[in-house]
């Protein structure tokens, strides 16, 4: 199993190599739309020579991004990759499937929340403009200023604030998270590009 982790380098980003890609088929993923093409061999290292890379692009003024399952796997593991590689699934996942136990969202209340057992709290200032969360085991916390200001909607509040407080949620929930990609991905629609 992939554990897909943000990374850091203080210097700077290295810069993207330019993958010389023939297109082959739009991918359709909800309202989101990607090409699809394979990647001219000798661009990336493979075990199997013989493995044929793909890359996916969201338009043409964004660079090809090499993938590490093809078409020989099947579409829904592509897809799922390309669902993992342009939106935050870790957030998505959360987002859907978190349940408000008990509490509201207004200023003045606690919320609790659960997502499959995992259990959390938050609670705001009277005036709306504080709030503290509280994972299982800790003692409430502090929610930043700027977490604060970035998510006005209280329930995307509770989501951050999860991710923030517990850096090692992905550990937890990486395989429903993969499993939930894959399922997402039985939706999608693939055209050939001719």
């Amino acid at each position: 199993m992939t554990v897909y982790e943000p990374t850091f380098n203080d210097a700077g980003a290295p810069a993207t190599p330019i993958l010389d890609v023939a297109p082959f088929a739009r991918l359709t993923i909800g309202e989101a739309s990607y090409e699809i093409g394979t990647v001219a061999p000798g661009q990336i290292e493979v075990e199997d020579d013989a493995r044929e890379v793909i890359a996916f692009r969201e338009d043409e003024l964004t660079p090809w991004k090499a993938l590490k399952n093809n078409v020989d796997e099947g579409w829904r593991p592509v897809a799922a990759e390309v669902l993992r590689n342009t939106r935050d699934a870790l957030h998505d996942y959360v987002g859907m499937h978190m349940i408000r136990r008990s509490g509201s969202f207004n200023p003045g209340n606690m919320v609790s929340l659960t997502l499959f057992g995992f259990d959390w709290d938050l609670r705001f200032s009277r005036d709306g403009k504080r709030a503290q969360v509280r994972l299982p085991e800790t003692n409430w916390s502090e929610v930043d200023k700027g977490l604060m200001a970035e998510f006005e909607d209280k329930r995307e509040l509770a989501i951050a604030a999860l991710l923030r407080f517990s850096p090692s949620i992905h550990k937890v929930f990486e395989d429903d998270v993969e499993a939930w990609a894959l399922r997402l991905a039985a939706g999608a629609q693939v055209m050939p590009i001719m």
